[in-house]
């Protein structure tokens, strides 16, 4: 069994929400995290998320991308002041294309925990793991309620869809 340490300064997590007149758009930073290899194939893992460090990329306006920021730290959406962190620990994989991979895990966002599984590719040069990959992560299940018409009516413009996704590149180094 191989060990890969993820190397945060070199991976990446961009987040996508969309709502009915549009969508944002931002990244969130790997707070740490390892995966374990046997036989190319993802035996487990974790990766931990820094939620305090969440940016919103779309919009430009200082003032305005402060009051959404603050917004998604508050209770409404991520509850950042409880929850600095989240996490994705991976319970294995299956291979279902050359260097692709549908990964199993259980993602931890405010201490409520769900099943997910997600496709992704793997490729290891010497001591260096490559992963590109999407989540799809519906956020009702974590008790992200707001603008859901999953729980609110006559949202009109204001309905934000429960799906958001999150896009990764990680590098990651073998470790002794």
């Amino acid at each position: 069994m191989a060990k890969f340490q993820i190397q945060q300064a070199s991976s990446t997590v961009n987040w996508t929400g969309k709502k009915v007149l549009g969508l944002h758009t931002g990244s969130i930073n790997i707070a740490n995290g390892s995966i374990e290899i046997i036989d190319n194939t993802i035996l487990g893992g974790e990766i931990q998320i820094d939620m305090t460090s969440i940016v919103i990329t779309d919009i430009e306006d200082k003032k305005t991308n402060q009051d959404f920021l603050a917004h998604l730290l508050n209770d409404d959406f991520f509850s950042v002041d409880k929850f600095k962190t989240a996490k994705l620990t991976l319970t294995g994989s299956s291979k279902t294309e050359t260097n692709k991979f549908k990964i199993d895990g259980n993602l931890t966002i405010k201490d409520i925990s769900h099943p997910i599984s997600f496709i992704s590719s793997i490729e290891i040069f010497t001591n260096t793991l490559h992963s590109l990959g999407e989540v799809v992560i519906d956020r009702t299940l974590y008790n992200i309620r707001y603008g859901s018409g999953k729980f609110l009516q006559n949202l009109g413009d204001g309905l934000i869809y429960d799906d958001f996704v999150l896009q990764f590149k990680l590098i990651a180094q073998k470790s002794n």
